[in-house]
């Protein structure tokens, strides 16, 4: 009865799913959930001999069509066609938390073999899926509290806060005391908390002094955002420095400081390499972005799990970095290919 139940679920699901079973994938361009869906038949440039027709990996994205997550998608995308695999990218529009949970359990109802997804998504249905003997691969931000995880992949936070303050303590005299205020994302996960404390952590080591005066909430929306910085320069028009701890923040941040004519008296640090903040770093609007490897997010995540599953290997520890690196005007125009490395577990 309950593979039965089961059974209705997943097809229900299905066929509210718009997907193409071709070598890529397209949007349905719906306000909801919405899935993209890649099927290709085995070939024989798959690692091994093992048949891999019916493996089927879903990845749970925290935003389906945001920029830096596209990224993700694309490595997805390519791994899955590389390894002949079905491949489903799914995710709510908007950040939430109820919305991946329901998609994590449509994937266990559908029979997944594995499954990526971020920390906003809530433990109790990583670990339902673990103990139905799904694959679960953590990128971006971890669920330490999930144990049977294969492994963490993302941005070492202590790593990141000390590029940044090194790239800030360029342009900041050591007698100067700096003035924060920071934009993140939410702070519903432990990972947007654990982010800003290591920025506190790195900045009060300057000479001059340090002093974190606001922390503001863009809830990955560049209008909000934009909101946000102008009602933060308008109460504290003394900050010298804006850190910004989600992709769209730089971005607003500028665009409130332009309609103010404060940009120059500003140091403005971002993260992520979207195209914005890539064209705002070369216009020397903001200092730096911190990146990293959101193409091995989907790309070298997706090759983690088929090792995994096909060959039985495991990675030499569970939290790993997925290649944080600052992008400055220096380096801007190379660094992309350094991210797109893969890195293979190592033989079982």
């Amino acid at each position: 009865m309950k593979k039965f139940t089961a059974f209705l679920l997943a097809l229900a699901m299905m066929l509210s799913m718009v997907a193409c079973s071709s070598n890529t994938s397209t949007n349905n361009g719906s306000e909801g959930n919405t899935t993209n869906n890649t099927t290709n038949d085995t070939t024989d440039d798959t690692t091994g001999d093992t048949s891999t027709d019916d493996l089927h990996f879903v990845f749970v994205s925290p935003l389906l069509s945001h920029p830096i997550w596209l990224i993700a998608k694309e490595g997805f995308e390519t791994a899955c066609e590389e390894l002949g695999i079905q491949g489903d990218w799914v995710g709510p529009q908007g950040l939430s938390a109820e919305e991946m949970a329901q998609l994590v359990d449509t994937a266990v109802a559908q029979g997944a073999d594995a499954i990526i997804t971020q920390g906003i998504c809530p433990v109790s249905p990583l670990e339902n899926a673990i103990n139905e003997g799904v694959k679960v691969l953590m990128v971006d931000s971890d669920s330490a509290d999930l144990d049977g995880r294969l492994a963490y992949l993302g941005k070492d936070l202590d790593k990141q806060a000390q590029l940044m303050y090194e790239e800030v303590a360029k342009v900041i005299p050591e007698d100067e005391k700096i003035v924060m205020s920071i934009q993140c994302a939410d702070l519903t996960s432990q990972f947007y908390v654990d982010q800003n404390a290591a920025v506190e952590e790195a900045f009060s080591q300057h000479p001059g002094g340090f002093e974190l005066v606001n922390t503001t909430l863009s809830k990955s929306d560049k209008a909000t955002g934009t909101n946000e910085w102008l009602n933060t320069f308008n109460t504290y028009p003394e900050i010298n420095v804006c850190i910004n701890l989600a992709a769209e923040a730089a971005a607003a941040c500028v665009t409130a400081a332009d309609e103010l004519g404060i940009t120059d008296d500003l140091t403005i640090v971002g993260v992520d390499d979207t195209d914005e903040n890539l064209e705002l770093l070369r216009e020397g609007k903001i200092l730096c972005t911190s990146v990293v490897s959101f193409w091995n997010y989907g790309y070298q995540a997706a090759y983690w799990l088929y090792q995994n599953i096909t060959e039985g290997r495991v990675p030499e520890q569970v939290i790993n970095d997925g290649g944080t690196m600052m992008v400055t005007t220096d380096n801007v125009d190379e660094y992309n290919e350094l991210l797109k490395v893969k890195v293979d577990l190592p033989e079982a």
